[in-house]
């Protein structure tokens, strides 16, 4: 039951691109991901209320056995994960008006990587040779999918290189999600809604500074919002933490590698997309970086730097 729970998750997460080309005929971006963490972070404050355990959140004071720098305390990387989340939807979903589906799937697959970086940086984490190699193997399909083939003159000029560095910079922003996720995770009020109450907060900003349509407003738009945030957001989540309880974060690690395969399928038979070998190639060696990654935790485990083996 958690390998199919993790599958359900990434099986979601497939069609959010899709979800989200079929919402911008009718809504603006700024519009599609307030709703769409709205409506997940309306889920998780339901789940929480229906657990009794009330709309927790960070205490003021960090653990001293907790990494980082001494001086943020843990309702400040709640903000950083809040506004990374923020961040990453915004862009992620402006960037998919100028990318193609399969193409913004297989470049967002690298916050994995960057998120590595910055934990050996800010939190101390082990650098393995597996990690620097997973690096390589993810930034060699980073490539490639960015290039696609074209020559260099055609690509500067192309709208798919905007659409692509847009999702690039969303795979930053969730990097910094993830590491506050990573710190918040084994403190009291670690829950999903206070991270992404902040993160609604930011999309609403931005919402404010134009209008939620530009077009005639059809069914399909409508159904595609309801599932981004009820569906892609909220049930994947909670999905996802009840699989990631009873599996090793490796486990959830390599099935997630399959989302890019999952969206270049979808996209190919909903919205037409070519599947090139440009594509494929970058694919496979993403899947490949992947695994190098999931290979470290085997090796090394996902402890803080200054914990022992048995804790």
């Amino acid at each position: 039951m958690p390998v199919l729970q993790v599958l359900g998750t990434v099986w979601l997460w497939s069609l959010i691109p899709i979800a989200v080309k079929v919402a911008h005929e009718s809504f603006n971006f700024a519009f599609i991901t307030f709703s769409r963490m709205a409506l997940g972070t309306l889920i998780f404050a339901l789940l929480e209320l229906g657990s009794r355990r009330g709309l927790r959140f960070p205490p003021r004071e960090k653990p001293a056995r907790l990494p980082g720098p001494a001086w943020l305390p843990l309702r400040g990387w709640a903000l950083i994960a809040g506004i990374g989340i923020g961040g990453d939807l915004l862009l992620y979903t402006l960037g998919l008006r100028y990318t193609s589906a399969s193409a913004a799937t297989l470049i967002v697959s690298t916050d994995g990587f960057i998120l590595a970086l910055l934990a050996v940086v800010v939190l101390r984490e082990r650098m393995s040779k597996l990690k620097a190699a997973a690096g390589a193997a993810a930034l060699a399909g980073l490539l490639l999918v960015g290039w696609n083939g074209q020559d260099l003159t055609s690509l500067l000029a192309s709208e798919y290189l905007l659409g692509n560095l847009l999702v690039l910079s969303a795979a930053c922003c969730w990097s910094l999600y993830g590491l506050g996720q990573r710190v918040l995770a084994r403190t009291p009020g670690g829950s999903l809604f206070p991270i992404f109450l902040i993160g609604t907060a930011i999309a609403g900003a931005a919402a404010l500074f134009q209008p939620p349509v530009h077009g005639e407003v059809d069914a399909g738009a409508v159904l595609s919002l309801l599932y981004l945030g009820l569906g892609g957001t909220g049930l994947a989540y909670i999905l996802l933490v009840r699989g990631m309880a009873h599996l090793e974060a490796a486990t959830v690690g390599l099935l997630g590698s399959t989302l890019p395969l999952f969206t270049m399928v979808e996209a190919r038979l909903a919205l037409g997309e070519q599947i090139t070998l440009y594509l494929l190639a970058g694919a496979g060696m993403i899947i490949i970086g992947v695994a190098l990654v999931m290979r470290h935790e085997r090796v090394y485990g996902v402890r803080w730097p200054d914990e022992p083996p048995g804790a």
